[in-house]
């Protein structure tokens, strides 16, 4: 049997000061999901630790004036529950990174499909609006800080937005396809733009990542902010 090729950090290794602040340190990634795992490792962190949050994720969407803010706190509240039940280890995480992303249409968070008939109906009316929907990514990142400073750790939290269109020509039989597919039920929107989700649409706007489920631009920046407003030599 042929052996399996190399991977691709065998060939390429990204060394910048955020890797080497992060070489050796225990990453934890507060996500089961596969995707935002294989999107940090795409980042050159190859030791990224997953630890799922339990966090409920059921915050009032009313209670928030908007759905994006209701992705931050529940982005900020995954990093924390994650934080504070791995604090008290002897070898505590060095950094702790979650994420929330909800996809919005004329102001309405779309959920996850609940069966294969609501699945139907949601990517109906995401090929059939006028306007783009748009796909919200909340990224927390936490860096515990080695002074006696409250709240002993620095948090920091960023919002990304990227638009989507959908191809309007797409035809009943083709959605129905995808939904036998069985690929986007687990998926806020019901697509995933990794797979055969990318044949649904026609354009976006902003950061591909950020559909996935992580913005690598952008959480890199955040860890790289975090990193340093956590060094101790600020606190001199």
């Amino acid at each position: 049997m042929d052996a399996l090729p190399p991977s691709y950090e065998s060939h390429f290794t990204l060394n910048t000061p955020v890797h080497e602040q992060l070489k050796d340190k225990r990453v934890i990634l507060a996500s089961g999901s596969p995707r935002r795992k294989e999107l940090f490792r795409q980042m050159g962190f190859s030791n990224v630790e997953v630890f799922v949050s339990g966090f409920a994720e059921n915050l009032s969407k009313s209670a928030y004036v908007t759905p994006w803010e209701y992705a931050a706190d529940t982005s900020s509240q995954k990093a924390l529950a994650v934080y504070q039940n791995l604090a008290a280890e002897e070898d505590s995480p060095d950094v702790v990174i979650a994420a929330d992303t909800v996809l919005i249409l004329d102001s309405e968070i779309i959920e996850k499909p609940a069966d294969p008939k609501h699945h139907l109906s949601i990517l109906k009316k995401l090929r059939d609006s006028r306007e783009p929907h748009k796909v919200f990514t909340a990224v927390t990142v936490i860096v515990p800080l080695d002074v006696p400073v409250h709240p002993g750790y620095v948090m920091k939290t960023h919002l990304e937005e990227t638009q989507v269109k959908f191809d309007p020509s797409l035809t009943d039989e083709f959605l129905e396809a995808y939904v036998r597919s069985g690929e986007g039920l687990d998926k806020a929107g019901g697509y995933g733009i990794q797979g055969f989700g990318a044949l649904l649409v026609e354009s976006i706007q902003g950061d591909y990542t950020n559909i996935v489920g992580l913005p690598l631009r952008a959480t890199y920046r955040l860890l790289e902010e975090a990193l340093d407003q956590g060094n101790a030599e600020n606190y001199d």
